[in-house]
């Protein structure tokens, strides 16, 4: 049933490398997220390991050239100083807040239960939801949203000021996802090159792999899902500062669950 029952058997070498790194970076992200979401039972996690010293198949974030796997962003989300989260909680689902700065964190909370076509089933609204300083505040969420009428095609997505959450209610592999199609737009900037995804249907987890259109390529941000209609733009830098002649964007470097779960349901 592929990686512990979550993906279908990958079909090639780049599959398995991206489905690993996907299922690493989930993985590691949800174990953080329910431990801060606990707090002050649970304050927090220590990353172990950050990085690899030399080239070796491990758990790290960064690799033993120095390269970002997808964890590395996913341990940035995970550690936000504001976080959103969608927990279980005594048989139902409950979105946390969780604030680690020294101000209130006070701003409107929205959820919606949607399907995979991005129409909204449900949504609910909380005009102004306080988070006290060092604190973690549990948000109810009503019935008709926690409540799914096909699992394999409907999914929340939740914001709170800047931060957002999502929660599917099915694995990868049995998900309705459709086929990961997207508009792209390259522009050159003064030592990067900025590449605007516009998603054309739903894209979870969308991620460049930016170091195989060039070594020393980075991107500024990965794991990002995608309602149909909505773009963000990805800024790719390079080691050296400088854009290295010749380079182009190949949209086969944009790589999503959709792209490696096929469609499930």
């Amino acid at each position: 049933r592929g990686l512990a029952g979550w993906f279908p058997e990958p079909q090639s070498f780049e599959d398995w490398h991206f489905v690993t790194q996907l299922n690493q970076a989930r993985a590691i992200r949800l174990g953080i997220e329910h431990m801060r979401s606990h707090r002050p039972v649970t304050m927090g996690a220590i990353v172990w390991q950050l990085n690899d010293c030399w080239p070796v198949t491990s758990w790290a974030a960064i690799d033993g050239a120095g390269r970002k796997k997808p964890l590395w962003y996913a341990l940035r989300a995970a550690y936000a100083p504001h976080l959103l989260t969608i927990q279980p909680r005594d048989g139902t689902l409950k979105a946390i807040a969780v604030n680690d700065t020294t101000l209130f964190w006070r701003v409107p909370f929205a959820v919606e239960r949607l399907d995979v076509d991005g129409r909204v089933l449900a949504s609910h609204k909380v005009w102004r939801v306080l988070c006290d300083r060092f604190e973690k505040t549990d948000i109810a969420l009503p019935p008709d949203i926690v409540t799914p009428d096909d699992p394999a095609r409907e999914f929340l997505r939740a914001r709170m000021g800047n931060s957002e959450a999502w929660w599917f209610f099915a694995r990868d592999i049995e998900v309705a996802y459709p086929e990961p199609t997207f508009d792209h737009q390259v522009e050159s900037l003064a030592g990067r090159v900025r590449v605007t995804i516009t998603a054309k249907a739903l894209l979870r987890d969308l991620t460049i792999l930016a170091d195989t259109l060039h070594p020393k390529a980075e991107v500024d941000q990965a794991l990002v899902t995608l309602l149909p209609g909505e773009g963000k733009s990805f800024d790719i830098t390079f080691a050296g500062g400088s854009v290295p002649p010749g380079f182009r964007f190949d949209p086969a470097a944009v790589r999503t669950a959709n792209s490696v779960a096929g469609t499930g349901g």
